[in-house]
């Protein structure tokens, strides 16, 4: 009880944020295993549905910037409280579509909108004001639902749906944010330590500028965005999304295709998510203690290679294999940008940088989603996005592998993190928190 007394509420807080991604995350990639009883009970096609999933994924992604200002401005709790609310009663309203247009609105516009509340931004805005020491960790961690949405919730949004139908699977995914996600959040999460009458993890009231080493610089998004790695990250999360569409919306049909069964395929998709759990946890720690933007860039790499075992997926050792090698890469991307970004950029504006930068993804994402779907119904195949995705992955690597290393609030700092800083034109050597 009295190392219970101990322990930082920001370390208790992760669960509730761990909670909402884990609800937020099964509901969007298990989408894949709604892909076939949809198109055989409505008749539509698989480039028809990954339209609304594009149309999904790209307007959230427009809308993020915003969420991020509004988080700013009001607050990460309200945002993400209002999209976990809106996302249950999107999924609810997707159930009963029977016409294009009414599945367009309810899953492409409405849970877009819940899905850009919801979002990393909220999350990392909310993460980077209670941590100042082991961020990376944090965030990683905060993320960790991200990985259990996708072990638990498509295998049993499968089973639900070979049970009682795509419909009722919908619904039941809607329930649990409804019922669960949405109480824990509003009791648990608070916006900052000061609401709780504390002081961020790892906040050394002695340090030089007090308030100023837990904020870091205070860059604008106009700044931030005349920075180089501004867009290197950015072009990153391209890579992520692009690539991320294709295990989401493609991956289970992708399977059955090549010959796996129902359940098999689902069980490959929790694959990944189960090995993205320890790859998340292990590449936030590794980046806590050595390069960040290092670490960065090998997830890419292994993200790329993942797509390259899948095209040899004609057993189920290889199929897992891939889907080992994705998980390992999968939830790590977003915790590690977002740290460099606060470190890079501080705290002041992150929720309008790192949304501004977090719209590339669900672009990238959009693209890939739609484009994946086009390809199988001109060529009745999946290889082609399969290359495609491979080959986004590697230049990824090779892209992020390029990016600065920020000087870091943490006091852990690599020889490379004293190298002068481009901020536009100029460049300044930055001095130790």
């Amino acid at each position: 009880m009295r190392a219970l007394s101990r322990l930082h509420y920001g370390w208790i807080m992760l669960f509730a944020v761990a909670l909402m991604t884990f609800a937020s995350s099964g509901s969007r990639f298990s989408f894949g295993v709604f892909v076939i009883p949809m198109s055989e009970s409505l008749h539509w096609g698989r480039d028809q549905l990954a339209l609304a999933v594009s149309l999904n994924l790209i307007l959230g992604g427009l809308l993020r910037p915003i969420v991020g200002m509004l988080a700013d401005r009001f607050g990460s709790k309200i945002v993400a409280m209002t999209g976990v609310a809106l996302g249950g009663t999107a999924l609810i309203l997707s159930s009963y579509a029977r016409e294009l247009w009414q599945f367009y609105l309810a899953y492409g516009v409405l849970l877009a909108i819940g899905y850009a509340c919801a979002s990393p931004v909220t999350v990392t805005t909310l993460i980077s004001q209670w941590f100042v020491k082991r961020r990376s960790l944090a965030l990683s961690i905060g993320s960790t639902g991200t990985a259990l949405g996708e072990l638990v919730t498509v295998p049993l949004a499968m089973l639900a749906v070979l049970s009682v139908g795509w419909e009722s699977a919908f619904r039941v995914i809607a329930g649990f944010m409804l019922v669960i996600v949405l109480p824990v959040g509003f009791f648990l999460l608070y916006n900052r330590p000061s609401d709780k009458g504390l002081q961020p993890v790892g906040f050394d009231p002695d340090a030089a500028n007090g308030a100023n080493a837990r904020n870091g610089p205070a860059n604008t998004l106009r700044e931030a965005a005349r920075t180089g790695d501004f867009w290197r990250l950015s072009l990153g999360f391209f890579a992520c999304g692009f690539t991320m569409s294709f295990a989401s919306t493609h991956f289970v049909p992708f399977a059955m295709d090549m010959g796996f069964e129902q359940m098999s395929a689902a069980n490959a998709l929790g694959i990944v998510g189960a090995f993205s759990l320890g790859g998340g946890l292990t590449a936030g720690y590794l980046a806590d203690r050595f390069s960040r933007k290092n670490v960065l860039a090998t997830v890419y790499l292994l993200r790329g290679l993942a797509f390259a075992v899948l095209l040899q997926a004609h057993d189920l050792p290889t199929l897992y294999l891939g889907s080992l090698l994705l998980g390992v890469s999968w939830t790590s991307t977003g915790a590690l940008t977002s740290a460099i970004a606060a470190d890079s950029y501080g705290l002041t504006h992150l929720g309008s940088i790192y949304g501004t930068m977090f719209t590339i993804m669900p672009i990238g994402s959009g693209i890939g989603a739609y484009l994946s779907g086009w390809i199988y119904e001109a060529r009745h195949g999946y290889e082609l996005s399969l290359i495609l995705s491979c080959l986004i992955g590697l230049i990824a690597a090779a892209v992020v592998f390029g990016v600065r290393e920020p000087d870091r609030q943490d006091g852990q700092r690599t020889p490379a993190q004293r190298r002068p800083v481009e901020v536009g034109s100029l460049s300044a050597e930055r001095q130790p928190a």
